[in-house]
């Protein structure tokens, strides 16, 4: 027998983690109250987990699966269902414990206590860090995982009789070779990637959960050192974490919730800057959330619904904003985070919408236009490396409560066929130059060809949009490729696509659109999305041919359901350029429109710049500079300058320019 590390008093003393364990009857009436749908769910995953049967469809389960996995005896905690490892990482993080700890809070059922303590002491016996045949449940990110998930779960027992002072013994050592390892493990990978920061989140949970020693002091200190240093070299300028993934993003800012939560309740100093950079990432993933509150599916992310961080970095910083874009109560994931004191301050807050319609985030390549109604959002950024996809240009268009134009998502992680039919560049609503991708994938993570973002522009000016950006993907084809989204309202938006080169190609518009509803085309340019929720017509300008096909969306992980998308051809020698009008309220009612030269009295080269009659509206694109000597363009009447101008109806003659 060894020295017993810690008993239950001596764990718990009078200290706060999360939640007010004092307040638990509350919280957990609070929670069956306003969350009653996301209350049966965590009872159910509570019920089968308690029976052995494992299911990970939780909101923030980052690898979903599908299918149950039942274990009639003793658990197997390396069991791999099929050929994808994702299972038995994600088994190993116990993030069902604190399923165990939220049904025992709302029903005081003595079994989830008692599974919870059996799980812990069968997982600390049999799973040893010393043993190669554990090492899938130790990888630094499963132990970042834990140290969270076990902290969280362990608070509702405090008064259960199942958890014993051997169970406590059992946690407490294993906390401690956690945290320990963790300690063990600082290279150039953690420093950039999200395992970093996951890790030592854990560490610095390890340090606040158990208490106040020369060891946890030292484990606090080295978790806030390298977390300051992981968030000043992960998040760019503008808020967005590199790897350019919602999920990830929004699971890194999970994490430095979690340290400015338990920092406030203990009274301990985060490093100077901190606070600041974290509210750059909730203000980021704020932004970036859906009218339907879901995180966009960028790069490796899947559609979750992502209030509850939106609520906890309303409550964390007192922000009007933030709380406009919640739930009118905190809901079941952020109430269990903070506490029922927490969910009546954040109630207290009185929000307040956005006022601007575009959000520009430069540095990493992402602009946001939003309203109620109308949701785009845009990438042309750095690729985000592993978790990163083809996606240069890519667009994501909402509206009416309904996606319209995807990003379909992931699938899987394995390298197979299925990874690069979500990742590659065909998948996005992008252009394709000659059928190639613009980057190209050597396995699941890597790529052998990089691409480079250019030209990155967002203005908002007199009710209109614009955002611009291109990129290198196709400089080994001699191919540079340009987008210009301009938003001339709420439903009528024209992106205009240019080509430039010095020989013949084909290029391909890519469009992939909700399974929510039908897609049809007339075969040259004209494509309609017909649902319960929207009708939307889109006109592709400079069109050759229009194909529909069936293909796939994915937005859970693991899981893949039937869409359609659209390719549409057209050839160039040289420069090409498309202009594509799409009209969320119907037929998109769109010409070609003459621009001249008021200068020289005549047409305007179409290789130079180009006019459009969209609507009651008239667009000018330049394509190359046009304007020499001191010559303007006329186009229906209105005499004008610059590259990219839009007449409104009663505009004056001289219109609003959004791109000099």
């Amino acid at each position: 027998m060894h020295n017993r590390a810690m008993t239950k008093d001596e764990l718990f003393q009078d200290r706060r983690f999360f939640f007010d364990t004092c307040q638990m009857k509350e919280t957990a009436e609070y929670a069956l109250k306003y969350s009653p749908y996301e209350a049966e769910k965590v009872l159910r995953t509570a019920d089968a987990a308690v029976s052995q049967s494992y299911i990970f469809t939780l909101r923030w389960d980052l690898e979903q699966t599908q299918v149950p996995v039942v274990f009639e005896g003793d658990i197997d905690w390396f069991r791999q269902p099929g050929d994808d490892a994702e299972f038995v990482y994600a088994f190993n993080r116990m993030r069902h414990w604190i399923c165990f700890g939220e049904a025992y809070a709302m029903t005081g059922d003595e079994k989830y206590a008692r599974a919870f303590a059996k799980e812990l002491l069968s997982w600390t016996e049999n799973v040893q860090k010393s043993d190669p045949a554990c090492q899938k449940a130790w990888r630094t990110i499963e132990a970042g995982f834990r140290m969270e998930y076990w902290s969280k779960a362990i608070q509702f027992f405090r008064s259960s009789e199942n958890l014993t002072d051997d169970v406590v013994d059992a946690f407490v050592l294993s906390m401690k070779e956690h945290a320990e390892f963790i300690m063990g493990v600082w290279d150039s990978y953690n420093k950039l990637s999200n395992w970093g920061i996951i890790a030592n989140h854990g560490l610095f949970e390890a340090s606040v959960i158990l208490p106040e020693s020369e060891q946890t002091m030292r484990w606090r200190s080295e978790a806030l050192r390298r977390l300051d240093e992981e968030l000043r070299m992960q998040v760019y300028d503008d808020g967005v974490h590199w790897e350019q993934s919602a999920m990830y993003h929004n699971e890194v800012l999970q994490c430095f919730q979690d340290v400015l939560i338990l920092s406030r309740h203990c009274g301990i100093e985060l490093p100077e800057g901190m606070e600041e950079r974290i509210y750059k990432l909730a203000y980021a993933s704020a932004i970036m959330q859906k009218p339907n509150g879901s995180e966009p599916m960028s790069g490796d992310s899947d559609d979750i619904d992502q209030r509850d961080l939106t609520e906890k970095s309303a409550w964390l910083f007192s922000s009007p904003l933030f709380r406009s874009l919640g739930e009118d109560h905190m809901t079941f994931d952020a109430l269990w985070d903070t506490g029922l004191d927490a969910a009546l301050e954040y109630e207290a807050i009185k929000g307040e919408k956005p006022s601007d319609l575009v959000f520009s985030f430069p540095d990493s390549g992402r602009a946001v236009y939003r309203n109620d109604q109308t949701y785009l959002l845009f990438k042309n950024g750095t690729l985000g490396a592993g978790h990163g996809h083809a996606d240069q240009t890519h667009f994501d268009l909402f509206y009416n409560g309904e996606d319209i134009l995807v990003d379909p998502g992931r699938f899987t992680y394995v390298d197979k066929a299925e990874r690069y039919e979500f990742k590659d560049s065909y998948a996005h609503n992008v252009i394709t130059i000659d059928g190639e991708n613009s980057y190209k994938a050597s396995d699941s993570w890597a790529y052998s060809k990089m691409s480079r973002a250019y030209g990155f522009s967002v203005k908002d000016k007199d009710g209109s949009a614009f955002i611009a950006g291109g990129h290198l993907g196709y400089y080994g084809r001699g191919v540079f490729i340009s987008r210009k989204i301009i938003v001339l309202s709420d439903t009528l938006i024209a992106i205009a696509d240019e080509f430039y080169s010095d020989g013949k190609h084909e290029a391909t518009l890519n469009l992939h659109f909700s399974e929510t509803g039908a897609v049809s085309t007339d075969g040259v340019d004209r494509i309609s999305f017909r649902s319960d929720r929207n009708n939307a017509g889109i006109l592709v300008l400079g069109g050759e041919r229009t194909e529909v096909y069936s293909s796939r969306i994915s937005r859970h992980y693991n899981q893949a359901s039937s869409n359609q998308s659209t390719r549409t051809y057209c050839t160039f020698d040289g420069f090409g350029s498309l202009l594509t009008v799409i009209d969320l309220s119907g037929k998109a009612d769109a010409e070609p429109a003459e621009l001249l030269s008021n200068y020289y009295s005549r047409p305007i080269d179409k290789t130079a710049a180009e006019g459009y009659r969209i609507g009651d509206y008239y667009l000018v694109v330049g394509h190359y500079e046009w304007g020499s000597p001191t010559d303007s363009f006329s186009i229906a009447g209105h005499d004008g300058w610059g590259q990219t101008v839009v007449f409104k109806p009663g505009d004056g003659d001289i219109g609003t320019v959004l791109e000099y």
